[in-house]
């Protein structure tokens, strides 16, 4: 193992046209990685071979093959494989910006993990609200309003120190084993488990606004229920679980209120609809979305994405029943 280099580790499943991006903006980076690792998952549509040919064009490429491996395994696989003391995570599909590599490199020093962010790409009126209502907003990286502060910590959607994504995330090798690696069960949610284990661990944990990608939401309404599906699924197998409960509660008994109760019992229901809105409200209008655009996407998607986090959640706990009911 050299003493200075970073690895790049990249997990693909039948994803060629998005690797294709990824590898393209690694090859633009002002620090160029000194290696690419791709695990590929038992691609069929050329995704191995695509990599190979761009380690040709002069990217120094390695594949990997781990056929039915989890994400969390086939992002340990890289580790493993690593040349370099320090790797750094992303995604298929997503487009780390040409600086990415440069600010990780700036905080091996001061670091053990460096948290990056994701810039979302938005190609249709559906993907622009979803990036408004769902995602962090780097423009509340950095002493936001108070009221936002509270908004996120009542609803999530603010860059919070366990949600990282596996987009966009480095660490030393020291720093994953000492936290254990990735967990390998989930076939979702295993970026926030491996963060929360570096956390418990004491490591040093840094979020840096210049190490960013960008990446695509899903274009399609079922592209989003299948998503926030799967990573419920994952992510209520993890500590701080409790928060699913309290989404599942909230639309078992707000419609139920809204449409049963008296004046003030709806006056309720309704500010805390508003409250909900009002920081995906602010971001569409600080980005000049048009009315048109969001006013009934918006709390349709919210109710999309909602339920099928509900829903996730209730498959991941029957998946954890199964397991333990296996040993």
């Amino acid at each position: 193992m050299t003493q200075d280099g970073i690895s790049v580790v990249i997990p693909v499943l039948d994803d060629r046209a998005g690797l294709a991006l990824t590898l393209a903006a690694l090859a633009e980076q002002r620090r160029r990685p000194d290696e690419v690792i791709v695990v590929d998952g038992g691609s069929r549509d050329g995704s191995a071979e695509l990599a190979r040919q761009w380690g040709d064009a002069g990217l120094t490429v390695r594949v990997l093959h781990a056929p039915a491996t989890s994400i969390g395994g086939a992002r340990n696989l890289g580790v493993r494989a690593a040349h370099h003391p320090w790797v750094a995570c992303t995604d298929a599909a997503c487009v780390p910006v040409p600086g990415w590599l440069a600010a990780i490199d700036a905080h091996r020093a001061d670091a053990d993990f460096v948290a990056g962010i994701v810039l979302l790409r938005a190609d249709n009126a559906l993907q622009r609200v979803v990036a408004v209502t769902h995602y962090p907003s780097a423009d509340e990286l950095d002493d936001p309003p108070r009221w936002v502060t509270v908004s996120h910590r009542l609803f999530g959607r603010g860059h919070e120190p366990d949600r990282v994504g596996g987009g966009s995330m480095a660490f030393s090798v020291a720093a994953w084993r000492a936290a254990g690696g990735l967990p390998e069960a989930h076939q979702a949610g295993e970026d926030r488990g491996f963060v929360l284990a570096v956390m418990a661990a004491g490591l040093r944990v840094v979020r840096s606004r210049d190490a960013a990608v960008r990446w695509p939401p899903p274009p399609t309404w079922g592209g989003n229920v299948r998503q926030f599906h799967r990573y419920a699924r994952g992510d209520v197998r993890l500590p701080g679980r409790a928060r699913h409960v309290v989404r599942a509660v909230a639309w078992t008994l707000a419609p139920a209120a809204a449409l049963r109760g008296g004046p003030r019992t709806r006056a309720a229901c309704a500010l805390c609809g508003l409250s909900y809105l009002a920081l995906p409200v602010r971001r569409a209008r600080s980005v000049g979305l048009p009315v048109a655009e969001w006013g009934w996407r918006m709390p349709l998607a919210i109710a999309v994405k909602d339920l099928a986090q509900v829903s996730g959640a209730i498959a991941g706990v029957l998946d954890a029943a199964r397991s333990a009911g296996r040993r």
